[in-house]
């Protein structure tokens, strides 16, 4: 009953949003954005990173963005550009929850909605109830996604689920983190990385952060914890074997946008795609770090 009751309040809540940003997409940027900075955005004549992705998404054409955050036609854009091999083996897709055959999955997968965050069931051993799983996949289908901050190009993605090669560390891989995969988040503009925000040590909604240019220097000072206004830690984080290659793929992958946060992780020492996130959360960054990143790309506010 009190699942019942979580699903029947994110429903009213997402419907609510839903609600006020058809009628006003710059009241709602602009709450998400006052919680961190304490001010209003400048949407009109924007400035720091984030000011520019609120432009953009407002003024400019999208079309790409929808398909590229699409969990599962972003697989047809990675295709489209020789990039496939970096991509995760796909095990099925389906329109709706009740047409998943488990009996035809493998022991170990990963069961996802393309259109969320975090809305993802890890299977080891199939030692899930089935059953429950078509439940919750479901629920996360129904209620819409990407009004919640006015990231307006989710909300243009049909639902569908996939169910996708679980990533696991290697023996070798990330000693740091060998329990869960490092996220290797590399920050683009116009086609060019920039910086690499790196994520690790995930327990439940918490993480570890450090972030490292594409020299692979820490430049860690630029990162804040948006709660405690404190620096992240100075853990040092081995810089990948396969960096050069990681940063080659973000290359491609990012030429066509003016900015774009490309997801990789390493397994095995080779980079394997995450996926592309063009309105990434915010208040990991000092307020400086946010206008120097805003210099990266021009949008044409005329």
């Amino acid at each position: 009953m009190k699942y019942k009751n979580l699903f029947i309040y994110r429903l009213i809540v997402a419907y609510v949003h839903k609600t006020m940003v058809k009628l006003n997409p710059k009241g709602e940027m602009e709450r998400i954005y006052k919680k961190v900075f304490d001010k209003k955005p400048n949407i009109e004549n924007p400035h720091n990173l984030v000011e520019k992705i609120y432009w953009l998404q407002l003024y400019s054409d999208t079309t790409l963005w929808t398909k590229c955050a699409d969990k599962y036609l972003v697989r047809e854009y990675l295709h489209d550009l020789g990039l496939e091999q970096y991509l995760p083996q796909l095990y099925g897709k389906w329109d709706s929850a009740k047409d998943i055959d488990f009996d035809q999955l493998p022991d170990k997968y990963i069961l996802k909605t393309n259109n969320g965050c975090g809305t993802c069931i890890i299977v080891r051993n199939k030692d899930k109830d089935p059953d429950k799983m078509r439940t919750m996949l479901k629920e996360w289908m129904i209620v819409p996604y990407g009004w919640s901050g006015a990231q307006l190009h989710y909300t243009k993605i049909k639902p569908c689920i996939i169910a996708e090669q679980l990533l696991e560390n290697s023996p070798k891989d990330n000693i740091i983190s060998p329990s869960c995969l490092i996220d290797y988040k590399i920050w683009c503009f116009n086609g060019v990385p920039e910086c690499i925000l790196i994520v690790y040590g995930r327990q439940g909604h918490n993480a570890k952060l450090a972030l490292y240019d594409t020299q692979w220097n820490m430049i860690n000072e630029n990162l804040v914890n948006t709660k405690t206004k404190q620096h992240s830690n100075d853990t040092i984080i081995d810089r990948p074997i396969c960096l050069d290659e990681m940063l080659d793929v973000a290359r491609k992958m990012s030429s066509p946008f003016k900015e774009v946060r490309v997801d990789l992780y390493v397994i095995n020492d080779k980079p394997v795609f995450g996926e592309l996130t063009f309105t990434t959360g915010y208040g990991y960054f000092t307020e400086d770090y946010y206008n120097y990143l805003g210099t990266k790309f021009e949008v044409d506010n005329k």
